[in-house]
């Protein structure tokens, strides 16, 4: 599985959160967020639960958010 970066700068944005925002809401640093978005690296155990509780929090489907790799 991978991270659906533009769905969480979309997220993001209809939400009026700046990406420090959002990473705080994550649980997750700014600067690995950031290198996240960027295609740099690959979101962590800490990213995924983050992802998972706020998408509980905020009513929104985890599958938006992740792209199911094919092996």
């Amino acid at each position: 599985m991978k991270i659906n970066r533009s769905a969480l700068v979309q997220l993001a944005e209809t939400r009026n959160w700046s990406i420090p925002e959002l990473a705080k809401r994550l649980g997750v640093n700014y600067s690995y967020l950031y290198r996240i978005i960027q295609g740099e690296k690959q979101g962590g155990a800490k990213l995924w639960s983050g992802i998972y509780s706020l998408c509980k929090q905020e009513g929104l489907s985890i599958e938006d958010y992740i792209h199911m790799e094919d092996r």
